[in-house]
C-alpha cells in the first residue's frame, strides 16, 4: 500500500513538475512580448518627434513655395504680355 501511495505521489510530482514548467515558459514569453512592445513604442514616440520637426519645416516653407509659385506665374504672364505686344 506505501508503493502505490508513493507512486501516486510520484505521478503528481511530475505532473505539478511540468505545471510549473509550463508556467515558467509562458511567463518567459509575457516577459519577452513586454520588451518587445516598450522598443516598438520608444520607436513610435522617435518617429512621431521626427514627424513633428518635418511638419514644423514643412509649414516654413510652404509659404515660400507658394510665393515663388505666384512670382513664376506673374513672370510668365508678363512675358507673355510683352511677347503679344511686340508680336502686334
Amino acid at each position: 500500500m506505501d508503493e502505490s501511495r508513493l507512486a501516486r505521489i510520484e505521478g503528481k510530482l511530475d505532473k505539478l513538475t511540468e505545471a510549473v514548467t509550463s508556467i515558467a515558459r509562458v511567463e518567459e514569453k509575457i516577459y519577452t512580448s513586454t520588451k518587445r512592445i516598450d522598443r516598438l513604442e520608444q520607436r513610435m514616440d522617435g518617429l512621431e518627434e521626427e514627424l513633428d520637426i518635418t511638419k514644423g519645416a514643412v509649414v516654413v516653407n510652404g509659404g515660400a513655395v507658394k510665393f515663388a509659385e505666384r512670382m513664376f506665374w506673374i513672370a510668365v504672364s508678363a512675358l507673355v504680355s510683352v511677347f503679344v505686344y511686340f508680336v502686334r
